[in-house]
């Protein structure tokens, strides 16, 4: 397999591992909507160039056996506290109907990657075979 091919496959899974990591912050988010005191956290936005930078720069594992430091492990994404939302009386931070919008956008996207991710794989399938039947 070429190196570009790789690379988008690593590409595509480093955009789901986001959009988990994205999903279990949202589910927080939810969970917490009426805990006193708590603020609403959210993720650095996935940029593809930077996890272009990361995927063809760096340490490789040539070796099933090596240990794969976490850095490469998926997208560890930084969360950070969110800084447009309004405070309610008991200091909680979570707007619910944002925080719902958010979870269809993610799993939308979510669907759309795991789609290109599933044809790409039919498409190999294809070109290994010789056929679609």
């Amino acid at each position: 397999m070429s190196s570009s091919i790789s690379e988008l496959f690593d590409l595509l899974t480093q955009k789901m591992s986001y959009l988990n990591q994205k999903q279990a912050v949202l589910a927080e988010n939810v969970a917490n909507v009426d805990t006193p005191g708590y603020k609403q956290i959210e993720l650095k936005p996935f940029s593809f160039s930077d996890a272009l930078k990361r995927a063809s720069t760096g340490m490789i594992v040539t070796d099933p056996r090596h240990i794969v430091p976490a850095s490469m492990a998926g997208t560890n994404a930084q969360t950070i506290k969110s800084k447009d939302t309004e405070v309610l009386p008991n200091g909680n931070t979570v707007d619910i109907e944002q925080q719902m919008m958010e979870v269809s956008k993610t799993s939308t996207d979510y669907q759309k990657a795991a789609s290109m991710y599933h044809k790409w794989v039919g498409l190999f399938k294809i070109a290994i075979k010789g056929s679609s039947t």
